[in-house]
């Protein structure tokens, strides 16, 4: 049991269940309706007859023996989710081919009028066998003969179509391989010149060879420059030592050492040096103006100049400037050699200086070219991956043209029939159970959706359990119909002479479980809180028809049954209706008391024992004035000193305000709620009131109560046969 429980969180069964006994005409109708309708149109249907034939769907093989397979004519389906046989099964009954159908067999309607081609493509159905490559062709008349031509006839030009479509569909290709060879053609001219002017601007014969080619030249350069960086470094080591030494460029040494190996010059320079020594010791005693010092002077002069020409005529005149800085009549000989090795080492430092600047420069150029080279072998792949597709087009088209040619000539397909359509020998319909029980389904459903849409439409309250959920107050009783209660379960009281129930269901003539239900009531007021009096009560419900009235007659007449002194009020001075229901009369009640026309205790009315009622009297123009006066409160106070309970009938609660003015002057409320009478909205407006008016409530009472419609088990209001029988 408790692994049910979770069950009623989501599904209330029970609920859904009361919706369609409160519905089941509407539903029982609408069901009964459609499957009577579904047995009549099932056996005013004629016999239908369904042809079969069955065909195989191949690929055609034929292009495999001749070596030429172009995919012409082959069934295969554009993405992996589609079917092939699928597809084909949608060509076979396509208006194309009816409409072939209806000209070859000259199909006409009963006016003489060829036929649509909805009207014979309902009877088609063409469908794949699974697992297999075969497609099942049925058709469904009610003449068998006429059904098995119209099958064969189908196939026939499925058949003929397919092959005129693989014939047309190779044509085509055909045709468009003639126009596309000329251009594509072209376009194999284009890209070999291409290539060819690329490999002739960029003089390149092969790239491979020159990248390679080009990185051993790097590397050698490399090597190279090493070598004479080395020698260089050795070179400047003693060439930087005689530069100190010498004080000299290798330059002005390189030309003193080219006029120290001069004859010409080492005789006039010994000769000078001579005149230098002559002319220094003669003026150690003779003048400047003496003959011989001018004669040596000019002598000199004469020497110096010959020895300007034969250095310009040795070294040349653009270093005459270098030589005259450097003092040749000091150097000796050691120095001598000196020079002469500075100048050698002037000359290698700068030949290997210009050597490797020339390296340098060649190795740039050709990293500069190895550089290039990715570009180049980039252009070169992307103008030879063109040849390529230029040729592989060409060599493509030229054999497909081959091809198509061949199979243009070839009238192979890829249907080939199964088994031909036989006149069938038995009916395959019309499936009359099948009809009439889907029939039954759709009108269960139908009945279903109705009997929630009625319910639905339906704003009135349907069982205690709404009252629950819509009034929070606790409910005091529930008086079942006893219209709508089992005869078995009715229980008359022994002298009772009539199964019509009258209004006032507690008399002598009463049924038991009514009676039961309002003691229950009164007891339930008894369990209240002791505090509270409850002496005067005022009995009222939302809108008019809900019972108010009968409950209060009962009640009281329960309470006077249990030895209460009780007076019944009829406080509805707009509408009364107690005096119709205790047949009484109605000359004077309430109203002439309240206009002090009478004493109340002349209006008394004893209807049995303990039990006085008075009724509403004649009704006055303004009841507001009359029940909102002190007369009215005098009379609450001095009734109740005589009476152990007053019940007071009152008109319905909301839109007026005699119940609002009697509920003040009472001790407590009972508000009467009947189902299938009062709507939610006059439920929601009575709240409203209750609350905002701050009325004692004393409890709610379902009157006329279904039980049969409650969402539980309302059996408990049923008491023990037994004690019942006992009771009565």
């Amino acid at each position: 049991m408790n692994s049910n429980l979770h069950l009623d969180e989501y599904i209330d069964f029970q609920k859904y269940l009361l919706v369609l006994k409160r519905r089941w005409k509407p539903s029982l109708a609408i069901f009964s309706s459609i499957v009577g309708l579904s047995i009549v149109a099932a056996l005013s249907l004629d016999k239908v007859y369904e042809a079969e034939a069955k065909l195989l769907i191949k690929i055609d093989r034929s292009a495999t023996l001749t070596g030429l397979e172009n995919g012409t004519g082959e069934i295969k389906g554009l993405t992996t989710d589609s079917n092939p046989l699928s597809t084909e099964a949608q060509v076979l009954k396509s208006r194309p081919i009816v409409k072939k159908l209806i000209k070859e067999l000259d199909l006409k309607d009963d006016e003489g009028e060829p036929l649509k081609y909805k009207d014979v493509a309902e009877g088609f159905k063409v469908k794949p066998i699974t697992g297999t490559d075969i497609l099942e062709i049925t058709y469904l008349d009610e003449d068998p003969e006429f059904a098995a031509i119209v099958v064969n006839k189908a196939i026939e030009l499925y058949i003929e179509d397919h092959t005129l479509n693989n014939r047309s569909e190779t044509a085509s290709a055909r045709d468009f391989i003639d126009k596309q060879l000329p251009e594509v053609e072209k376009k194999v001219r284009e890209a070999e010149a291409n290539l060819r002017d690329f490999k002739n601007q960029n003089r390149i014969a092969s790239l491979t060879e020159e990248t390679t080619a080009n990185v051993d030249s790097i590397s050698t350069i490399a090597n190279r420059i090493d070598e004479v960086e080395a020698d260089l470094e050795s070179i400047n080591a003693r060439y930087n030592q005689l530069q100190t030494q010498l004080n000299m460029s290798w330059q002005e040494a390189s030309a003193v050492s080219s006029l120290s190996q001069s004859l010409a010059v080492q005789r006039v320079l010994e000769q000078l040096q001579e005149v230098k020594v002559v002319l220094a010791r003669k003026r150690n005693y003779l003048s400047d103006d003496a003959p011989q010092i001018i004669s040596l002077k000019e002598e000199e002069t004469d020497l110096t100049n010959l020895l300007d020409r034969q250095i310009a005529a040795t070294i040349g005149s653009e270093q005459q400037n270098i030589i005259d800085k450097v003092n040749i009549f000091s150097l000796g000989d050691l120095k001598q050699e000196q020079i002469a090795e500075f100048s050698n080492l002037g000359l290698q430092k700068e030949g290997l200086e210009k050597k490797l600047a020339s390296l340098n420069k060649t190795y740039e150029l050709y990293r500069q070219k190895s550089d290039s080279l990715p570009q180049l072998q980039q252009q070169e792949r992307e103008l030879q991956r063109q040849v390529k597709a230029a040729q592989s087009t060409y060599q493509t088209l030229l054999a497909k043209l081959q091809e198509t040619r061949i199979t243009e000539q070839q009238n192979i397909g890829n249907v080939r029939i199964v088994s031909e359509a036989d006149v069938p020998d038995e009916a395959v319909g019309p499936r009359k159970k099948i009809i009439v029980g889907g029939a039954g389904v759709v009108g269960a459903f139908l009945g279903v959706a109705v009997a929630f849409l009625l319910d639905i439409r339906d704003k009135t309250i349907k069982n205690t359990e709404e009252i629950k959920r819509l009034l929070p107050y606790a409910l005091t009783g529930v008086v079942p119909d006893l219209n709508k209660i089992n005869a078995q379960k009715q229980l008359l009281l022994p002298d009772s002479s009539t199964f019509n129930l009258p209004q006032v269901a507690v008399t002598h003539i009463a049924t038991l479980p009514a009676r039961e239900a309002y003691h229950n009531i009164q007891i339930n007021l008894q369990l209240l809180d002791s505090e509270i009096a409850n002496k005067v009560i005022v009995v009222t419900s939302a809108v008019s028809g809900e019972g108010k009235s009968s409950v209060s007659a009962n009640l009281a007449l329960a309470q006077a049954q249990c030895n209460k002194r009780v007076l019944l009020v009829d406080g509805d001075l707009r509408r009364p209706n107690q005096h119709n229901l205790w047949e009484l009369s109605n000359d004077l009640g309430l109203t002439e008391i309240l206009e002090q026309e009478v004493e109340w205790s002349d209006t008394l009315q004893t209807v049995m024992p303990n039990l006085d009622v008075i009724t509403s009297g004649s009704c006055p123009n303004h009841p507001i004035s009359l029940l909102n006066s002190a007369f009215m409160k005098a009379f609450i106070i001095s009734i109740s000193s005589r009476y152990d309970c007053i019940i007071i009938d009152t008109p319905p609660l909301v839109g007026l305000a005699d119940t609002k003015i009697l509920a003040k002057l009472s001790d407590g409320l009972l508000f009467v709620v009947r189902p299938k009478t009062v709507n939610y909205s006059s439920i929601k407006a009575a709240r409203e009131l209750l609350e905002n008016q701050d009325l004692n409530l004393l409890g709610i009472i379902a009157n006329g109560v279904d039980l049969d419609q409650e969402p539980y088990d309302y059996g408990y209001y049923y008491a023990d046969k037994k004690y019942l029988e006992a009771a009565g």
